[in-house]
Order: C-alpha cells, then structure tokens, then sequence
C-alpha cells in the first residue's frame, strides 16, 4: 500500500512540474465587453510566455513588465491559432515578471503572473 501512494505522489508531482501557469487577462477600459474567444490565452512556463488567440490578430504589441513597473520585455506579435512564445528570463532573482499588457485593435488587455 505504501508502495502505490509513493508511486502515485511522484507521477503527480512529475505532472505539477511540467504544468503551465495561466495567466488571467481581463479588458481594460471602455471599448466594450469582450466575449471569452476574443481574449487570446496566456501561459507562461518559467521563462516562457505563451500567447494564443482562436482567430489571427496583427500588430498585438506585447509589454512584460517587472515588479517595479520596469519594462522587461516589449515587442509586436502577429498571434493566432498558433503558438507564439517569447522568452522572457527573470534576472538573477533582482526582478521578476509581475504584470502583461496585450494592446491590438484598440484594446487593451492586461493580466499578472502568479509567481
């Protein structure tokens, strides 16, 4: 019995290991209600950040900042039904990915990772 619950913490801690983060965006201001597939999904994986939408969106400029409102990482993404990931490493423990910022068609969407 000992034995299947050893087994069973392992296999379930080697899958919590390989588990992707995901990061809730929400709208920020007044350009109207979003529904879910219009909300391009974020993960991020340690130094990876992940970005994927249901339909192609071009010219996303994608701001990472860090605890201290530092810019960490920005540049413009063509995202869509495909994965776009961006590598994105926290420096030697002085900063770490705090918030994202996704601007496209007017809009602005924001979200924080959980670290």
């Amino acid at each position: 019995m000992k034995k299947k619950v050893i087994i069973s913490l392992m296999i379930f801690s080697g899958i919590a290991l390989y588990a992707k983060d995901k990061i809730v965006i929400h709208s920020v201001g007044g350009y109207g209600h979003l529904n879910p597939y219009e909300i391009p999904a974020v993960t991020s994986d340690g130094d990876d950040v992940t970005i994927k939408s249901d339909s192609t969106i071009t010219d996303m400029t994608v701001v990472i900042r860090d605890q201290y409102g530092n810019v960490m990482h920005q540049s413009t993404q063509t995202v869509g039904p495909a994965e776009t990931t961006l590598y994105v490493p926290n420096t030697d423990g002085d900063s770490e990915k705090t918030t994202i910022d996704l601007y496209y068609d007017r809009r602005h969407l924001s979200g924080t990772f959980e670290e």
